[in-house]
């Protein structure tokens, strides 16, 4: 008898083994999590939340200390980066109707419930989810500039991928304003060392200098135009003289994120655009 229930408890125990490994692949494969995975991620977060909202609490009221006893300086960098690039429309003549406006999304402030020390400058979750309105791509800033994107939405939290995620894959396309000038460019990885990140692909005509501002270029990442990334710190060429490498200090502190927004799209502006459309 001692025998059989032993056995039975290797079947089941097995059975487990290969339905868990089951629902790592399918993870893997898909940025859509299944039913059961969106579950536990839920009653994980949760359980991150009791614990990390009196740490939050805390810290936000130092911070908040500190913050108004400076000057209000926090989005200074966003307003130049998105001065120039006006700027630089308008002497090229383009339509403003033809272009991603940052004043057509609306902030869903969110706080971070966890951030692995092995995927520290890949990915962290958010305490807010599809119940909040948020969807996969969505942009994710801070009041210093974008730090990533949605990458995996549960019902009460969500995956963000940051501009510094390893992988060819995630390669965030950027513009470097220099002058009147929007130089294309690629963010080809995150030096770790540095702590900055680096955008290859620039055509060796173009002029790129320290202190140009760089925003997103709105171009395949589905991430609105404009937002901003950080600015030049060093131009060198790359390791063949074929193009420019460019070096990027990040507006966003990458390493300390506490609270961030997600740029989710304002419905009365999807109402507009489809009105002009007719």
């Amino acid at each position: 008898m001692s025998n059989f229930f032993r056995n039975n408890k290797l079947v089941v125990l097995f059975c487990a083994l290969i339905l868990f490994i089951g629902l790592i692949g399918l993870s893997i494969r898909s940025n859509v999590q299944s039913a059961p995975e969106q579950y536990v991620s839920d009653t994980t977060s949760f359980g991150q939340r009791v614990f990390s909202y009196p740490m939050h609490l805390v810290t936000g009221s130092i911070t908040n200390f500190f913050q108004d006893r400076q000057p209000a300086t926090n989005q200074t960098k966003q307003l130049e980066a998105e001065t120039q690039r006006l700027k630089s429309e308008n002497e090229k003549l383009k339509k403003e109707l033809d272009m991603e406006d940052i004043s057509k999304y609306e902030p869903v402030s969110a706080g971070v419930l966890a951030r692995q020390p092995d995927q520290w400058i890949n990915t962290l979750v958010i305490d807010k989810g599809a119940k909040d309105g948020i969807k996969p791509n969505m942009a994710v800033m801070t009041t210093e500039g974008l730090v990533g994107q949605v990458s995996k939405v549960n019902q009460f939290s969500s995956q963000v991928n940051l501009i510094s995620t390893k992988g060819r894959l995630n390669r965030l396309s950027v513009n470097v304003l220099h002058d009147s000038n929007e130089v294309f460019g690629l963010i080809d990885h995150f030096d770790e060392k540095n702590d900055r990140l680096i955008v290859s692909d620039i055509d060796n005509n173009e002029d790129v200098k320290k202190g140009d501002k760089v925003v997103t270029s709105g171009l395949g990442d589905q991430l609105p135009k404009g937002l901003y990334v950080g600015e030049v710190e060093k131009v060198q060429n790359d390791q063949y003289g074929l193009s420019k490498q460019v070096s990027i200090k990040t507006g966003a502190n990458l390493n300390q994120i506490m609270h961030v927004y997600v740029a989710k799209r304002d419905p009365k502006t999807l109402v507009d655009d489809e009105g002009d459309d007719k």
